[in-house]
């Protein structure tokens, strides 16, 4: 359990990048631009448009150690050693369903589930944790998480790696029977975040369809309770829906995700104390998710309205302190390496296309400037939450 046990800190990691050396093709690095869901803006900004890397990448930046395959072994023990030096306690690793099933992963199709025995190993090596981030993959359901989470468990729950952390308290009855310890108190469990899961998600239908839903969450969490593959669990926040919708469900708890200030209730750091009370009302937590800032503008060339930016530095900071003023448990940052949405802490560094474009970079900052600006906010949670600097976590 980390040793901070009032306050843990967790970090989008996404493991969907390849090159042509490693993968025989680009991946990600090359993706096309999305379509809109109008034919009027799919007139103005046509879909399909690709990008060509190396020279040209997806994001409105560059990262310092150039285009790299989340499957270069050298690429995530670097990574992992960053991860560590911020004082981030776990990654929350990308993961499109099990390798071994025929479903519709992330848009290139790439299968995460393969890579996660070399991130274990490179987080364990760092000393750093790794939990679950549970996409929409094709055909997911209720039923099919649930299968997820005995998969998971069964191959990876006995690794080094794997984050552990008890529920809020108040999530659960206390019973051992639901995944506390025999003396009344919660156990550690692994830590899983479920995108794509709110009130919002299944709220389509009649008032009877939506019940279901929720009674088919409600029962899943049930089986989970207490079982080998129990764990603590998170759903998206999105809106005061999900404050009945994750009580409902059974969950532990909720995370905001995204990064763009105002994008959601759940994404608007004005209202993070308030929504930390309500959810702690009903015994469960709420992850406000903190960013550096938002563009997506390379792949949604029609989004520019969601644009956040970083102001340098000073959108991060403001969305850091509204966190811990909010005292929150658990935080999220939004992300270490979603280059596709400009919002990773991972370094970035100048450079022009041969055409004379020029991407966008951290100056005056060096590089690392955010990996160094997490570390410094990370501190200042544990020691306002009475853990002292020397403190490690304890996997």
């Amino acid at each position: 359990m980390p040793a901070c046990a009032a306050f843990s800190v967790h970090v989008a990691f996404y493991l969907w990048y390849g090159t042509p050396a490693l993968d025989g093709r680009w991946l990600h690095w090359d993706h096309a631009t999305l379509p809109h869901w109008t034919d009027h803006m799919n007139e103005r900004f046509p879909p399909g448009k690709p990008f060509i890397p190396p020279d040209e990448p997806h994001s409105p930046y560059y990262p310092a150690r150039g285009l790299y395959s989340s499957r270069d072994e050298s690429v995530l023990r670097e990574q992992m050693r960053e991860i560590a030096a911020a004082g981030i306690d776990s990654v929350m690793l990308s993961w499109w369903g099990q390798a071994g099933k025929d479903i519709r992963r992330d848009s290139q199709g790439v299968s995460t589930d393969e890579l996660v025995p070399a991130v274990l190993d490179a987080a364990a090596a760092a000393g750093v944790g790794v939990s679950w981030h549970v996409e929409p993959y094709g055909g997911r359901t209720p039923a099919s998480v649930l299968d997820d989470l005995r998969y998971l468990h069964e191959r990876f729950g006995a690794h080094p790696a794997l984050w552990r952390q008890p529920p809020p308290a108040g999530s659960r009855d206390g019973s051992a029977s639901d995944g506390s310890a025999s003396d009344g108190s919660a156990s550690s469990l692994p830590l899983v975040f479920l995108y794509d899961v709110s009130a919002e998600h299944t709220g389509g239908g009649s008032p009877a369809e939506k019940r279901r839903a929720r009674a088919a969450w409600r029962e899943v969490m049930r089986q989970v309770r207490g079982s080998p593959f129990d764990a603590t669990v998170l759903s998206l926040f999105l809106d005061e829906r999900d404050v009945d919708f994750v009580a409902d469900a059974g969950f532990d708890g909720a995370y905001s995700y995204f990064a763009a200030s105002g994008f959601t209730e759940g994404s608007s750091p004005g209202g993070w104390r308030t929504l930390r009370q309500r959810m702690a009302a009903t015994g469960k937590a709420f992850a406000p998710s903190v960013g550096p800032g938002y563009n997506d503008t390379l792949i949604r060339p029609w989004n520019g309205g969601a644009t956040r930016p970083r102001e340098g530095g000073r959108y991060y900071d403001e969305m850091w302190r509204a966190a811990l003023d909010a005292s929150a448990s658990v935080v999220t940052i939004t992300s270490y390496n979603e280059w596709g949405e400009g919002t990773q802490v991972e370094a970035a560094r100048p450079h022009v296309t041969a055409a004379g474009a020029a991407y966008a970079d951290y100056a005056p900052d060096p590089g690392g400037a955010y990996l160094d600006r997490t570390r410094e906010w990370i501190l200042r949670g544990r020691r306002e939450r009475g853990c002292t600097a020397e403190e490690r976590v304890e996997l």
